[in-house]
């Protein structure tokens, strides 16, 4: 990891929410849960005062309601809440190519956008042949990126990376062919945007996997890796957990996005349940 010039404020964005059974969300059954379980659905913004780094660009409409998905709002109408113009961003990391990770792609015309390789892979690879390995996927979305591709604006990335002074991505896999998570210097200290290596917090703490998998082994160790990543300070934050809304607190400008580079309000569960790093 290089020296450490800068760090950021990071936010998270919520712009979609809905109920479904908790069998949905959880490899092991029967699990714990009686009662429907809560998804919430971010993107993620990075800035201080020399970039502004998007994190995901969620879905849009068409794929979101091809799915019977929720959207409380549109993601670009999140981003304008805060003050980002999508025209204005020149780098956009995606965690991996999920439909609800990797809208929106067009409404960027002047970003790079940073993805691994395995990830480009896998989603445009022989297995996207069977459906119930591409159900994830949205062939519009892949497509816009293969097109963002032909412009030289998609940097692909193999393994882990410094992407600018203080944010770095790691490969992590397992839900997904090339999953990445994102270290974020802050003023607190390094914290870890985990996106889908943990949807829940309770993914961790009871040690269940989400139900969308690529490679178990590579799921569950990469527990473990991001844990080592946020070590400093054990900010490691969930990609789809509405306790994310209550846990920090919410930034001036919006009700629903929530500043990550501010201690939470309280102990987070997996601080309770890790403890020492």
């Amino acid at each position: 990891m290089s020296e450490v010039s800068e760090t950021y404020e990071v936010l998270a964005l919520e712009y979609g929410r809905m109920d479904r059974s908790s069998r949905d969300f959880y490899l092991f059954s029967p699990d714990p849960h009686e009662a429907p379980r809560t998804i919430a659905y971010y993107l993620w913004v990075i800035r201080n005062k020399n970039r502004t780094v998007v994190v995901d660009l969620g879905f849009d409409k068409r794929s979101g309601g091809d799915r019977g998905r929720v959207m409380l709002r549109e993601p670009m109408e999140a981003l304008g809440s805060i003050g980002v113009k999508p025209e204005d961003v020149d780098t956009v990391i995606i965690t991996h190519m999920h439909y609800d990770h990797a809208g929106h792609t067009p409404q960027f015309p002047n970003a790079t956008f940073v993805l691994q390789e395995k990830e480009v892979e896998w989603c445009t690879g022989k297995y996207m042949g069977y459906p119930p390995l591409r159900k994830s996927f949205d062939v519009e979305h892949v497509t816009d990126m293969i097109r963002a591709n032909f412009q030289s604006r998609v940097k692909f990335v193999d393994g882990n990376k410094d992407i600018l002074p203080g944010i770095s991505v790691h490969l992590i896999g397992g839900h997904s062919g090339g999953l990445q998570v994102v270290r974020v210097e802050t003023e607190n200290g390094p914290l870890v945007i985990a996106s889908d290596a943990a949807h829940f917090y309770d993914t961790l703490t009871e040690q269940n996997p989400f139900t969308v998998i690529q490679n178990l082994a590579e799921m569950v160790a990469g527990w473990d890796r991001i844990f080592e990543l946020g070590a400093e300070t054990k900010y490691v934050v969930p990609g789809h957990d509405p306790l994310v809304s209550e846990l920090y607190p919410k930034h001036p400008d919006d009700d629903m996005t929530f500043v990550l580079s501010q201690p939470p309000n309280k102990e987070t569960p997996w601080e309770v349940w890790k403890g020492e790093v």
